[in-house]
């Protein structure tokens, strides 16, 4: 049973990240600054200090939030679920896409990058090298760097905000993709 102390000690948590996504969601996207969620939190900058010991340690926690609320699906382990990646993948963007567009213009971009979007990237490499044993491995690694980049969030973004795709479009553009991807590893 946790005491009164932990489980104040973890709605506050809870509150500085929630408000740390609000102020990404509002903008401007070089707004997340400690000071804008304490403000945004009603306590003190300090406050949030006593949370996260470096502002390294908070802008963590705030991808690590981000991952969780954008429910990521897992990386594939076969091709079709390769295939059936980018539906999986663009419907956890959607839903947030304005909090998904503020991510890819802060700095907490490439804290995301390097948590679960590299651990989608290493198995998708091990997939396509288990998978296609008989393709060169330069093919393979333009595969993969291929099939990586449809497999982003700035590309979903660039599909839905810069060709206006709706949903099914977009799934279909990175689907296209990816399959001509693999077929070219059949050669």
């Amino acid at each position: 049973m946790s005491s009164l102390a932990e489980l104040h000690a973890d709605q506050t948590e809870r509150l500085i990240l929630h408000s740390a996504i609000a102020v990404l969601e509002q903008g401007p996207f070089d707004g997340l600054t400690v000071r804008a969620v304490a403000k945004k939190a009603g306590m003190s900058e300090r406050t949030i200090f006593r949370y996260f010991a470096t502002r390294d340690a908070f802008l963590d926690a705030i991808a690590g939030e981000i991952t969780g609320i954008l429910k990521m699906p897992p990386a594939p382990q076969d091709v079709d679920e390769l295939l059936a990646m980018p539906r999986r993948l663009y419907s956890s963007f959607e839903p947030r896409a304005k909090l998904i567009k503020a991510v890819a213009h802060s700095e907490i971009f490439p804290r995301m990058r390097a948590g679960a979007a590299q651990q989608r990237w290493v198995a998708i490499g091990k997939l396509l090298e288990r998978e296609f044993k008989k393709a060169p491995p330069r093919a393979r690694n333009i595969a993969t760097a291929n099939i990586r980049f449809f497999l982003s969030a700035s590309t979903w973004q660039y599909y839905r905000f810069i060709f206006h795709f709706d949903f099914e479009e977009t799934v279909a553009c990175a689907e296209t993709a990816i399959r001509q991807a693999l077929e070219g590893l059949q050669r």
